[in-house]
């Protein structure tokens, strides 16, 4: 049987995004598949705690909670919004997971739809990461900032990641990665992206199946994408299309925001949300403002699928 180490990081904030990616993940999983998720928070309500462990109660996968002091990033670069210092959390996973060689990180607004085992099996004897491509490297980028110190000429997502946590110990990559973000702070604009990108020698590709985003998955043509304009870089509308045909995880990353800011969530999304321990399904404040934004007139998105 297959065990594989799955990361996810976030705060009381994002309870319901949080438990809707770690129970679609277990329900996707093969018999063959045991998920020992590792949640790095910097605190969480030990009722939210409770609920988030009683999603693999009984089953053969466990969770474990290691909570990582803020102060770890006094001072570094943040926005006033979503991007708070745990967008670096991930950064700190092989030195927070010394039992680890190899593991799985996630972001948490996400929606699981197959096993993790294959994409688990990549090869990373010769790269510290794997992950999906965003856009070429270039002074030309749309979407991605482009820095002189990252040679690459792909531009990788960070909100999947196959992390070969053993090289990274092997190589100091913590202390790259603060290296980096002192000497780009000023210019880093997607923050942890930029510094995996910047700070990693070389990274593996992963199919665009494990990051197909919302925009892409919904329009009634990729070509209509806001996305498109960039991915079109590294992808074809042919490769896009096949991928949102069969994706491995949904990405609700981008114009629509997050579902369950919404007056209206797609149904596949609402039945594992219903789900959820009612602890998890608690709109915080930043929740229900998004929400009354959401009904005070958010524009309509174009779907492939008829609305329901």
């Amino acid at each position: 049987m297959a065990e594989i180490p799955v990361i996810f990081c976030f705060d009381d904030r994002i309870l319901t995004g949080a438990g809707v990616s770690i129970l679609s993940l277990v329900e996707t999983a093969a018999q063959d598949t045991t998920y020992d998720i590792r949640v790095l928070p910097p605190g969480l309500d030990p009722k939210a705690e409770a609920a988030l462990a009683s999603l693999v109660a009984g089953t053969r996968h466990r969770i474990t909670f290691q909570h990582v002091p803020a102060s770890r990033f006094d001072g570094v670069p943040r926005n006033k919004g979503s991007w708070t210092e745990i967008v670096y959390y991930r950064l700190l996973a092989s030195e927070l997971l010394p039992d680890c060689d190899k593991a799985i990180y996630s972001d948490v607004d996400v929606l699981f739809l197959k096993d993790m085992g294959e994409v688990f099996a990549t090869d990373l004897s010769q790269h510290e990461l794997a992950a999906v491509e965003a856009e070429g490297n270039s002074p030309d980028n749309i979407m991605h900032r482009h820095f002189p110190e990252n040679p690459k000429d792909r531009i990788w997502f960070s909100g999947f990641l196959v992390m070969n946590l053993d090289l990274m110990r092997r190589n100091n990559a913590v202390a790259r990665y603060f290296e980096v973000i002192e000497t780009c702070r000023d210019r880093l604009k997607f923050f942890d992206l930029d510094v995996l990108n910047i700070a990693t020698p070389s990274i593996a590709s992963v199919p665009f199946d494990y990051v197909v985003l919302e925009d892409i998955y919904e329009m009634p043509e990729v070509t209509e994408s806001k996305d498109y304009a960039y991915l079109r870089s590294v992808y074809t509308a042919k490769a896009l299309e096949a991928a949102r045909q069969d994706p491995a995880i949904l990405h609700y990353a981008g114009r629509r925001g997050k579902p369950w800011h919404r007056r209206k969530i797609p149904g596949y999304y609402a039945d594992v949300m219903a789900r959820l321990p009612a602890r998890l399904r608690r709109p915080t404040l930043r929740d229900l403002r998004k929400r009354w934004l959401s009904r005070k007139g958010r524009r309509h998105f174009p779907s492939r699928f008829a609305d329901v």
